[in-house]
């Protein structure tokens, strides 16, 4: 009788893999690289067939990587100031920093929205649902969200430098706003 002599598989990791095809898939997004299933794979050093694997389709990766962030935004969102008008939380998620602090994955975003119809209407559908929270929707509400969608974009592309000193007036602009009728 003949044994096979063990084989020198590495373990199977799944969760370290389907970090390591986020990773991917977040960086070549952010810096403008072609994004595929061959490419995401290329980039986490494995095969095709375990992204198809993970995810099924590059749609479905980006898919559950929107969800990853969603969360995050959540998150954040939660740690603001609940007495706080609704669109005024939603602008100090900006004001202060705290919903991109991974501004890679964030570009990652923006962009995967860009391309991804799919996507851009389920960031729509988030945005209607978070300003829906606003107890009288007034165009100064609007114009609340529509500044903090602003601050926060120009961060992620490094547009403007705004000081804290800055975002500490922005805030108290912003309040002032909302407490016009």
């Amino acid at each position: 009788m003949t044994t096979k002599a063990p084989t020198s598989r590495p373990p199977k990791q799944p969760d370290q893999v389907r970090k390591r095809l986020f990773h991917s898939a977040t960086t070549l997004l952010s810096t403008g690289q072609p994004v595929s299933i061959g490419a995401i794979a290329s980039a986490a050093g494995v095969s095709k067939g375990a992204v198809q694997h993970h995810f099924g389709t590059k749609e479905q990766l980006l898919a559950a990587l929107f969800d990853l962030y969603m969360d995050q935004f959540n998150q954040a969102l939660a740690l603001e100031d609940a007495s706080a008008p609704p669109a005024l939380r939603y602008a100090r998620m900006s004001l202060n920093a705290t919903s991109y602090e991974d501004t890679e994955g964030w570009r990652a975003m923006v962009v995967a929205t860009v391309f991804d119809r799919a996507l851009a209407a389920r960031w729509s559908e988030r945005a209607e649902i978070e300003r829906s929270l606003d107890q009288a929707p007034t165009a100064h509400a609007l114009l609340v969200r529509l500044a903090a969608d602003g601050l926060w974009l120009s961060d992620l592309l490094s547009t403007y430098k705004i000081g804290n000193k800055e975002r500490e007036e922005l805030d108290g602009l912003m309040g002032e706003l909302l407490r016009k009728p």
